[in-house]
């Protein structure tokens, strides 16, 4: 790097099937900045490139040079890393991605034209580089990556305690120790003498901010100064003007059944101007053997497609396709799979379902004095009915799809100070059967303060989460906490209910003593709802 730190990188190139040499002709290079071992998976059974989402190697036969490096300060990588997985946001890191892809443009095998691919981290590092604009970097390929990172690392305000604070047991190795046991080598350092060294830099890593619970929460523990002021300083949302500018295309991809790295991709797509496409999925986090072995469709031939238009100048019509491609949970066979001009989507209509005594409802109540109480229990907070308010429709009379991004409108009162309230979504069969796909949002009481929005936050309620904003709640008076929940695209079929189970413990969540009494008002004065993106008919 161009301050004298060497980090380390494998090169996959492809092989004449007739002769059985490496062919010499200058290829395009996608590559992949990681914290997670540029080498093996963690059981060291399967190279990254085959094995990590997106599964680069398939596309060294197709003509691409292939390449992942370690983040400075981890693996075989030297350097002092902070931030861990997040780590490619520090001031001394961030130019290492702009140097990275020029060395690759540079080398004898490439011919200039440089892509990126990678998901959830690997993702985010893909955003770091755009904002530094490296000129050779042509097209990315993002998966379930983060756009605003406090949304993701601390949703609803619900702030969980973090590496830094957790407490260790004597004799267990540090984190850092953990990785450099499962460090590879680079090619002629026969003696480990090279990773050795690199492994003494190593010590003092960073593993990440601390607990920061307010969007401007400041961290003692990072020793770049610039980088103290985390939550902004690792967001690509702070960089949009960057990332604008850069002219780099990007495919963005993100599965349904994933958390809060789920809008991300969704927030990107609407603030960035640059080319761009959105591809959305069934299946968790970063999982899209889930899509092949489901559906058949393959990740890989959308990447070999993007990179074959943007690197190799191959006009296959991939960018004049509508630019949202997403999957829809229990569509008819053969309709899984839909495309769409613009997120949301044009034809979205905000369907209001009011809560009632266990009850949802389009009809607005009526009723002047209607409430559900519940005594909060923190140590099986998912139980049903034991801790956790249930809300459902009746029987559908009909197929109800809903797509898009619902939100809630929640009235509440507790006899405590401040509290964790969390919105899931669920679908009831006929026969008793309760599916979810991570549909689901949350909030701190104290920190629902609402805001404009510093960007195109599509319409949903933004919260401002800043220390000076902290609000208690005035026990026994109602409050209305209103936020988002996690998008979806699925059939509530005829004959199945929409359920709303309101709980009050996740992860991040702190038990008060004695456990309070919550109150959730649906009444004409309070009219809790669930609003939901309905599609037309």
């Amino acid at each position: 790097m161009r301050d004298g730190v060497k980090l380390a990188v494998d090169i996959c190139r492809p092989i004449d099937s007739i002769t059985g040499k490496v062919i010499e002709t200058p290829l395009p290079v996608v590559w992949m900045h990681t914290p997670y071992n540029r080498r093996y998976n963690n059981t060291r059974d399967q190279l990254t490139v085959e094995c990590y989402a997106g599964s680069a190697s398939r596309l060294v036969k197709y003509g691409y040079v292939v390449a992942t490096v370690d983040f400075r300060g981890l693996y075989a990588s030297f350097g002092h890393n902070e931030g861990y997985n997040r780590g490619e946001w520090m001031s001394a890191a961030r130019t290492d991605a702009y140097d990275i892809t020029e060395w690759l443009a540079r080398q004898p095998w490439s011919n200039g034209n440089i892509g990126m691919w990678g998901c959830s981290a690997t993702g985010g590092s893909q955003m770091q580089a755009v904002s530094e604009a490296s000129p050779h970097l042509k097209a990315i390929f993002p998966m379930s990556f983060e756009f605003d990172v406090y949304d993701f690392r601390v949703p609803g305000g619900i702030a969980g305690v973090r590496g830094a604070d957790r407490p260790r047991k004597p004799g267990d190795p540090l984190p850092h120790e953990s990785r450099d046991v499962l460090a590879a080598t680079v090619d002629g350092d026969t003696d480990s003498l090279l990773l050795k060294q690199a492994m003494k830099d190593h010590v003092g890593t960073v593993e990440d901010g601390g607990y920061l619970p307010y969007r401007d929460s400041y961290s003692t523990l990072f020793t770049d100064e610039a980088s103290q002021q985390w939550w902004t300083k690792s967001s690509p949302s702070s960089y949009l003007d960057k990332i604008n500018t850069s002219g780099v295309a990007m495919y963005m991809a993100v599965n349904w059944d994933e958390g809060n790295t789920k809008p991300g991709p969704f927030f990107a797509f609407n603030n960035f101007t640059i080319p761009r496409k959105l591809i959305v999925g069934p299946g968790v986090h970063c999982d899209w053997f889930i899509s092949m072995k489901q559906t058949g469709f393959d990740i890989v031939i959308e990447e070999l497609r993007f990179f074959d238009y943007w690197l190799k100048g191959i006009d296959n019509g991939v960018m004049q396709e509508d630019p949202v491609y997403y999957y829809t949970y229990n569509a008819p066979a053969g309709q899984e799979w839909r495309s769409a001009k613009a997120w949301p989507l044009p034809e979205e209509q905000r369907v209001k379902y009011y809560l009632g005594d266990g009850t949802m409802d389009t009809k607005k109540t009526e009723a002047q004095d209607s409430k559900s109480l519940c005594h909060v229990r923190y140590d099986n907070p998912s139980q049903e009915r034991g801790g956790v308010l249930v809300f459902e429709t009746a029987p559908l009379t009909g197929d109800v799809c809903m797509t898009g991004h619902p939100s809630l409108n929640l009235w509440v009162s507790s006899t405590a100070s401040d509290g964790d309230f969390i919105a899931t979504i669920k679908d009831v069969s006929p026969d008793g059967v309760i599916t979810s796909y991570n549909v689901s949002g949350q909030i701190r009481a104290s920190l629902r303060k609402m805001a404009e929005p510093p960007y195109n936050y599509l319409g949903l309620p933004w919260h401002t989460y800043l220390e000076s904003d902290v609000t208690p709640l005035k026990p026994g008076e109602p409050t209305e906490l209103v936020f988002p929940i996690l998008p979806i695209s699925m059939i509530f079929k005829a004959g199945h209910k929409i359920r709303l189970e309101i709980s009050f413990s996740t992860r991040g969540t702190q038990p008060t003593e004695p456990a309070p009494d919550v109150t959730v008002y649906h009444d004409a004065l309070h009219p809790s709802c669930l609003t939901l993106p309905i599609m037309k008919q």
